[in-house]
């Protein structure tokens, strides 16, 4: 496999995995997964933190599939 293949690959697999744990600490879960995250000691994102990741893990998944396939 070529190089940029590979790093396309990668690209999109840390975009994934940061699109996966945004959602698990949106700050539009229910009450319920607020209070979880509250006693388990993790933290919910700020509504500004929460877009800001969103658009990077967007952009990693876009890049990683330019780079497979890119020409």
């Amino acid at each position: 496999m070529k190089l940029k293949v590979i790093f396309g690959f990668l690209f999109i697999i840390i975009g994934l995995i940061l699109f996966f744990w945004i959602q698990d600490h949106s700050p539009y879960n229910g009450i319920g997964n607020k209070l979880i995250n509250e006693l388990s000691g993790s933290y919910t994102l700020s509504k500004q933190s929460y877009s800001i990741s969103m658009i990077i893990s967007a952009v990693l998944i876009v890049f990683g599939l330019y780079k497979i396939f890119k020409k």
